[in-house]
């Protein structure tokens, strides 16, 4: 049978994946494994410190929540801004040996897109389980949704995502948003995404150039008009994507389809003959803008304190975000130590953000098939299939409009306490002698407050009690009923909404 280069390049490259991440997936896994108390005392954190674990992050592993009560909210906060200090193992080998992250896009254009999409998920995933630069992560979700990339786009996308992933989002997440602009402006996976592929001199396409002014920067109420949008668009002809040879896949600028004419955008004249450097001048108009600075602040307030963010914050933060040219930790360090996020009211827990605080939470381990099945049957399951929001907008951030869908969620919960997802198992023993657990009722106590970050309340204690009845822990009913009821705390108002 004769195969062609491509096709023994995909061979080739999918069994060097196989071994690949099976190596490292063992030897990350061990490293985070190993990573649990030797003793564990549920004393219950400050609510605020709590509420910082899971916002801020996804949610504490075993020990976390002691540890930021010890240094305190503030403390715990300058730890997460410089994630760059913070000895993170088990993630950086886990990311570090995968097979195609690390990857030239040239190189990732030849491979297999279905084994790109499995290990960008699974890269995805793991750090969020396993990495403890939780702040970093939770920035890269939110500015993945806001600089969103839909990889059904598409056959190749997934390749051109993955280094937007690398080179845009990631190194960005906690930095300047004008650097984060800039990035994405000049990514290949955003061009192709938003059709400036197809923006030629002559015939504009205008789809980039509105989002990049409705969803990226000044927001729908950013007082501009159709025409603005037109005439960027004009700008950004010839900002396109090598789509062969030994450059395909890379950002170019190509002078042949750019329109040279004269443009007025947002009241600013462009004189006639300008090229590439049109654009530039335009970004740093947008990413200096009042409207620019309000959305973000918005966008950030509303994601982290409540749905409907409060005046004063979204004010302070906007302020700022002027003060500084966009310094994202300076707006965040706002955020989290304000009295509005003391004083917040509870969210609901996106669906990624709560199967990843309950894997977490129950030092969950996860093998190759267990990504599998978090990504393609429950994250499907409950609506957020990660990059596969097909609108510019990302998936939706306020708990309204994930309120209705609690069934997934409730099937997910029991499943992950009773082993029933493949590839996935909680170390139950281990973590009831981490614990001190002797009898049922304390088996009870310890996991509501692993799941909860507190004590149980009286009437969680005699609800969950109840159900687990008497007995001992070495009775196999007695072992079935305590890992449902796991499973109804983790399907609980009290771990879903912090």
């Amino acid at each position: 049978m004769a195969i062609s280069r491509r096709g023994f390049l995909t061979l080739s490259g999918t069994a060097s994946a196989a071994v690949a991440l099976s190596a490292c997936s063992a030897a990350s896994r061990k490293i985070a494994s190993d990573d649990l108390p030797e003793s564990i005392h549920i004393t219950g954190a400050d609510a605020v410190i709590v509420r910082a674990l899971n916002r801020a992050g996804y949610g504490p592993r075993p020990g976390d929540a002691a540890h930021a009560a010890g240094i305190g909210l503030a403390g715990w906060l300058e730890q997460q801004l410089q994630p760059n200090s913070i000895d993170d193992p088990a993630a950086d080998l886990f990311v570090r040996n995968l097979n195609f992250y690390q990857r030239d896009v040239t190189d990732l254009l030849a491979q297999d897109y279905t084994d790109q999409t499995r290990e960008l998920e699974m890269a995805t995933i793991g750090r969020a389980i396993y990495s403890k630069r939780q702040l970093a992560e939770a920035m890269v979700e939110f500015w993945s949704d806001h600089f969103n990339i839909y990889l059904g786009k598409k056959e190749h996308m997934v390749s051109l995502k993955i280094v937007d992933d690398r080179d845009v989002i990631r190194p960005h997440a906690l930095g300047k948003f004008r650097d984060l602009l800039f990035a994405s402006a000049h990514s290949p996976a955003m061009m192709l995404y938003l059709d400036n592929l197809v923006n030629f001199k002559g015939a504009p396409n205008e789809n980039y150039a509105r989002e990049l002014m409705e969803l990226h920067t000044l927001s729908v109420h950013g007082l501009y008009t159709q025409t603005d949008i037109q005439e960027l668009a004009r700008a950004l002809t010839g900002w396109r994507v090598y789509l062969n040879g030994r450059l395909d896949g890379q950002f170019m600028f190509d002078a042949d389809q750019h329109d040279f004419g004269a443009k007025t955008i947002l009241g600013r004249m462009f004189p006639a003959g300008r090229g590439e450097e049109e654009v530039l001048k335009v970004l740093e108009i947008l990413v200096t803008h009042p409207a620019t600075a309000k959305f973000i602040a918005t966008k950030l307030a509303r994601r982290f304190v409540a749905d409907d963010p409060p005046a004063p914050l979204v004010e302070d933060v906007a302020q700022i975000y002027l003060a500084t040219g966009g310094d994202i930790q300076a707006m965040l360090k706002t955020i989290f130590l304000s009295q509005e996020f003391a004083s917040a009211p509870p969210r609901l827990k996106r669906p990624y953000a709560y199967m990843i605080s309950a894997l977490r939470a129950l030092h969950a381990d996860v093998g190759l098939r267990g990504y599998r099945q978090l990504t393609d049957h429950w994250l499907h399951q409950m609506g957020q299939a990660l990059y596969h929001w097909p609108p510019p907008d990302g998936y939706p951030d306020t708990s309204r409009k994930w309120a209705a869908g609690l069934l997934p969620r409730w099937n997910f919960g029991l499943a992950l306490a009773t082993d029933q997802i493949e590839g996935v198992r909680v170390p139950f023993e281990r973590l009831m002698e981490a614990g001190g657990v002797s009898d049922a009722a304390g088996a009870v106590e310890f996991f509501g407050g692993l799941l909860f970050s507190r004590p149980l309340s009286g009437p969680e204690r005699a609800l969950f009690g109840a159900y687990v009845g008497g007995g001992k822990l070495t009775d196999g009913g007695v072992q079935q009923r305590l890992k449902e009821a796991i499973g109804l705390m983790i399907a609980s108002p009290a771990f879903q909404w912090t």
